[in-house]
C-alpha cells in the first residue's frame, strides 16, 4: 500500500512540475517610450500620438521558450495608409540590453513611403545592443520633416536597427501588417529560448513611434525543490519497476 501511495505522490509532483511550465502571459501598454528615450517635448506625456493605439496582448511561454507574441490595437482607420511596423526587440533577462530582433523594417529611414510587410517568415537576428545606446538605431525621425512632411510623430525614438551584413539565426512567422481593419498581430517563434532568469522584455512600435509598446514579463522557472521532487519521483518509479521485475 505504501508503494502505491508513493507512486501516486511521485506522479502528482511530476504532473505539477510539468504543467507549471506552460503559461499564457497577458501584458498591457504601460510605457510611453523606452526608458531614457524621452525627447523633452510634450510627446513625453502622451502614450499615443494619433493612431494606432496598441492596448497590449499576450505571450505564450512553454518550458522557458517563447512560442508566440500577440499584439492588439483598437479599431482605428485614420492615417493607416502611411504607417508601417518597426522591428520587434527582445531582451533576455530584462537587463537593458537587446538580445534578439525580428527584422520587419526593410528600410533605413522612417517615413510614409516605408513598405508594409505581408504575412510570412521574417529574419531573426542575435544582437548585442544596449537599450540606451544613442547611435545604434534607426529612429522615427522628426515632426513634419523629411519622410514625415505634413505629419506629427514621436520624435527621435528607436523603431529599428540596421542589420546590413549580419547573418540571421532563423525566421519568425509574422501575421502581416494588414489593413486599417486589422487589430491583432502575431509573431510565431516556435520555441525561442528565454534562459533561466525568469524575466524578459520586448518592444514593438510603428515606424512613427506614435505608440511604443515596451513591457517586461515574468515566466515560470523550475525551483530547485521542484526539480528535486521530480528527480525523487522518477527515482522512485524506477526503483519500484525494478523491484517488481
Amino acid at each position: 500500500m505504501k508503494k502505491i501511495a508513493f507512486l501516486i505522490t511521485a506522479l502528482f509532483f511530476i504532473f505539477l512540475v510539468g504543467s507549471a511550465q506552460a503559461q499564457t502571459l497577458p501584458f498591457g501598454d504601460t510605457a510611453k517610450y523606452w526608458p531614457g528615450w524621452g525627447n523633452g517635448t510634450n510627446d513625453d506625456n502622451k502614450d499615443t500620438i494619433g493612431t494606432p493605439n496598441f492596448t497590449g496582448g499576450s505571450a505564450d511561454v512553454v518550458n522557458r521558450q517563447l512560442n508566440n507574441l500577440t499584439f492588439n490595437r483598437t479599431a482605428q482607420t485614420s492615417y493607416w495608409g502611411i504607417l508601417s511596423p518597426g522591428d520587434l526587440f527582445i531582451d533576455l533577462g530584462a537587463n537593458g540590453n537587446w538580445d534578439y530582433v525580428v527584422d520587419l523594417a526593410s528600410w533605413s529611414t522612417a517615413g510614409t513611403g516605408n513598405p508594409d510587410p505581408a504575412p510570412g517568415a521574417y529574419s531573426l537576428y542575435a544582437i548585442n545592443l544596449a537599450l540606451n545606446n544613442p547611435t545604434g538605431y534607426i529612429t522615427s525621425g522628426a515632426d513634419k520633416t523629411g519622410g514625415w512632411t505634413g505629419y506629427i510623430i514621436r520624435d527621435g525614438h528607436p523603431v529599428g536597427v540596421n542589420l546590413a551584413g549580419q547573418n540571421p539565426l532563423g525566421t519568425v512567422n509574422f501575421s502581416g501588417w494588414g489593413t486599417s481593419a486589422t487589430t491583432s498581430y502575431a509573431f510565431d517563434f516556435s520555441g525561442l529560448g528565454l534562459g533561466d532568469s525568469g524575466e524578459f522584455a520586448f518592444s514593438w512600435m510603428p515606424n512613427c513611434a506614435n505608440d511604443v509598446v515596451y513591457e517586461k514579463l515574468s515566466y515560470p522557472v523550475p525551483e530547485p525543490t521542484s526539480l528535486s521532487l521530480l528527480g525523487l519521483g522518477l527515482f522512485g518509479l524506477a526503483a519500484l519497476k525494478k523491484k517488481r521485475r
